[in-house]
C-alpha cells in the first residue's frame, strides 16, 4: 500500500445464516471476476436459500439484492446484487472506505437473474480529518421551486437512487466503530448518536457533524443558506433550526430533536397548515413522510415551501396547487375567500380546520396523522375525495362516520368506493329511465313538413328518395344504418333545423342524407361510411335536380 497502514475486512454473504458475515480467508480477497455467482432475493422462502447455501463454497458467492417491489419488468435493469463488501480504514490519514462489487440483475417470470457478467464497484469515502465524504458512483440534480432553483446530489447509498444498494449492519459498525474512536481523539468523548438514522445516512452525517449527526437532515433539507450557519464544533443546533424554521425553542422541542432530529421539519410543517397548540405536536414526532413523501426526499426553500427531491412518488403528493382538483377549485374562489389560505399548503390547511370543527382537537390530531403518515394508495385518494366532497357540500355522514373510527386509511378508502359504485349505480339507473322516457317521446313525434320538403320525395332508376316523417320511421332508419340519426336529429327535425331523406333501393335503405338550409350537409351509409358508385351518384343526381347545394362530401 505505499507504506500507508491500512487495515482492510472482507463480507460476502452467508446462506446457511441468512447474513453478512466477515472473512479472514485469503480465497476471498481475489478478483471478483474470479468468482461464480448465485443471486439471493430477500423476498425469497427458506427452502430456495437452503439449495443457494449448498452451492456456496470460495469459489462460489452469493450475490444479495432486495428486489421489494420490482414487479420482473423486462425491459431494462433496475437493480443492483452486492456480492462483496469491503471496508478500509487508514488511521494516519482518518478515513473509512467501503467498497461493494455489484452485478445487474433483472426480474424474470421465474425469478431474479444476472443480467450481464460484468460487475462495478461502487465506494463510499469518508474522509472524517476533512469533514467530508464522496460517493461514487453519484448524481446531481435540481429542483425549482418558488421561483427559485435549488442543486443537490444524492448517490447510491440513498433511496430513490438509480441503483440503490444498502449497507449492511456489520459493515456500518465496523465503520462507525472506527469513526467514533476518531471522535475520542477529537473531542476527549464520543458523542451520543440516533438509534434510529439510517446506516449510510449516519456515517456522512457522523463524519461532517459528528456532536449533531441530527443536523445533517437540515443541512440537505434547507441547503446552502442554512449550512453556512452551522459550526462542526456545536454540540447542539437546536437554536440555528429553530431561528431558521421559527419554531419556538422550549425543552420539550429540544428533548424531541435530541431523540428524532427530523420531528423539528415535522412541528415546521404542522405550524404552516395552523396547529399552533404545541401540546399537540408531540403526537406527529413519530412522523417519517409528509406530503405522501418520505422526509429524505423532501427541501424546504427560502419560502417555507416543500419541493420534491430525488425519488419523490408524484402520485402520491397532495395538499398545494400542483393537485389537480385543489388547483381546480382555487382558479374559481374569489380573492377574498383564499385570504387565510397559503397556496402550498392549502389542502391540509383546509383538512385541519374540518377535522378541528368536527371533533376534540386530539381525535382531530390523530386523524391528521393517519393522513400524513399513510403514503399509500388508499390514503392519498382517501385525501382527494374528502376535498372534493367537502369543497362540493357532498360528505356523506358513512364517510365522516368512516375517518371517525379509522381515519384516512384502506378501511375509509372502502366504505367510500362502496357508497360510490352505490351513487354510480343509482346515477345509471336514472340515465336508462331517461334514455327510456325519452326514446318512448321521440317515437311519438309527428314532424311538421312543408310542400317544399315533400316535393324532394321521387322515384328514379336509381332508387326512392324519402323523407323521414315521424320519430318511430328516424328510429327504423338508426337501426338500419347503425347510426345515431334517431336520438340526434329527432329534435333538431322537430324544430325545423333539418331534413332527414333517405335512398331505398330494392326496398332497403343504403343513403343516408342530411338536409338543411338547401344543402346537403352530410350523405352516409350503413355505420356512417362514405358513400362510393352508384349511389353515390344518384344521391350527387338527385341534389342538383333540387337545386341543393353540396357541402365538402367525401
Amino acid at each position: 500500500m505505499g507504506g500507508i497502514f491500512v487495515e482492510q475486512s472482507y463480507y460476502y454473504f452467508d446462506g446457511k445464516s441468512r447474513s453478512w458475515v466477515e472473512c479472514q480467508e485469503p480465497w476471498i480477497e481475489k478478483d471478483i471476476e474470479k468468482f461464480s455467482l448465485s443471486i439471493v432475493d430477500k423476498g425469497m422462502g427458506e427452502r430456495q436459500l437452503d439449495a443457494l447455501a449448498e452451492l456456496q463454497s470460495p469459489d462460489h458467492l452469493l450475490a444479495y439484492v432486495d428486489i421489494g417491489d420490482f414487479n420482473y419488468r423486462y425491459s431494462c435493469v433496475y437493480k443492483k446484487a452486492a456480492a462483496r463488501w469491503r471496508v478500509q480504514l487508514y488511521r494516519p490519514q482518518k478515513t473509512a472506505i467501503i467498497l461493494v462489487d455489484v452485478f445487474s440483475v433483472m426480474g424474470t417470470p421465474d425469478g431474479v437473474e444476472l443480467h450481464r457478467r460484468g460487475s462495478k464497484q461502487y465506494s463510499l469515502r469518508l474522509n472524517y480529518g476533512k469533514w467530508q465524504y464522496t460517493a461514487i458512483p453519484s448524481k446531481s440534480d435540481q429542483a425549482e421551486s418558488g421561483g427559485s432553483v435549488f442543486n443537490y446530489k444524492y448517490d447510491w447509498t440513498d433511496e430513490g437512487f438509480d441503483f440503490s444498494v444498502e449497507i449492511p449492519q456489520i459493515v456500518t459498525d465496523k465503520v462507525m466503530a472506527f469513526l467514533k474512536e476518531l471522535s475520542q481523539e477529537e473531542f476527549g468523548f464520543v458523542p451520543t448518536v440516533p438509534t434510529d438514522m439510517p446506516p449510510a445516512r449516519l456515517m456522512k452525517y457522523f463524519t461532517q457533524y459528528p456532536l449533531d449527526v441530527n443536523v445533517g437532515w437540515y443541512v440537505d433539507m434547507l441547503g446552502y443558506d442554512f449550512s453556512r450557519h452551522i459550526i462542526r464544533t456545536n454540540d447542539s443546533n437546536f437554536d440555528l433550526i429553530c431561528d431558521y424554521l421559527k419554531l419556538p425553542k422550549t425543552k420539550g422541542l429540544q428533548k424531541a430533536y435530541r431523540e428524532n432530529g427530523r420531528s423539528l421539519v415535522v412541528c415546521f410543517f404542522l405550524q404552516k397548515i395552523g396547529i399552533d397548540d404545541i401540546n399537540l405536536w408531540p403526537h406527529f414526532y413519530d412522523i417519517n413522510q409528509l406530503l405522501g413523501q418520505k422526509l429524505d426526499r423532501l427541501g424546504i426553500d427560502r419560502f417555507g415551501a416543500f419541493y420534491k427531491r430525488q425519488g419523490a412518488w408524484w402520485r402520491y403528493w397532495w395538499g398545494d396547487l400542483s393537485n389537480y382538483e385543489i388547483n381546480w377549485w382555487w382558479k374559481r374562489q374569489d380573492k377574498e375567500d383564499l385570504s387565510g389560505y397559503d397556496p402550498s399548503y392549502v389542502g391540509w390547511q383546509m383538512l385541519y380546520s374540518w377535522l378541528m370543527e368536527k371533533w376534540e382537537p386530539l381525535r382531530a390530531a390523530e386523524i391528521l396523522h393517519s393522513a400524513l403518515d399513510g403514503g399509500s394508495y388508499e390514503v392519498h385518494d382517501c385525501l382527494r375525495m374528502w376535498f372534493n366532497s367537502y369543497t362540493r357540500g357532498e360528505l356523506t355522514d358513512d364517510f365522516v362516520q368512516a375517518i371517525y373510527r379509522t381515519g384516512f386509511s384502506k378501511e375509509t378508502h372502502d366504505v367510500w368506493t362502496a357508497e360510490e359504485r352505490r351513487l354510480s349505480q343509482l346515477a345509471a339507473e336514472q340515465r336508462r329511465r331517461e334514455s327510456n322516457a325519452r326514446h318512448k317521446s321521440y317515437l311519438e313525434i309527428e314532424f311538421t313538413l312543408a310542400k317544399g320538403d315533400l316535393m324532394k320525395e321521387e322515384d328514379t332508376p336509381q332508387g326512392s328518395f324519402k323523407i323521414a316523417r315521424n320519430g318511430k320511421e328516424l328510429f327504423e332508419l338508426s337501426e338500419a344504418f347503425h347510426n345515431c340519426v334517431f336520438y340526434l336529429y329527432t329534435e333538431r327535425m322537430n324544430r325545423k333545423e333539418c331534413s332527414i331523406y333517405y335512398l331505398e333501393q330494392e326496398g332497403k335503405p343504403v343513403a343516408c342524407i342530411e338536409v338543411s338550409n338547401g344543402a346537403i350537409v352530410q350523405a352516409l351509409g350503413d355505420h356512417n361510411h362514405i358513400l362510393k358508385g352508384e349511389i353515390k351518384d344518384a344521391v350527387v343526381d338527385w341534389g342538383i335536380r333540387h337545386n341543393l347545394e353540396f357541402k365538402p362530401m367525401s
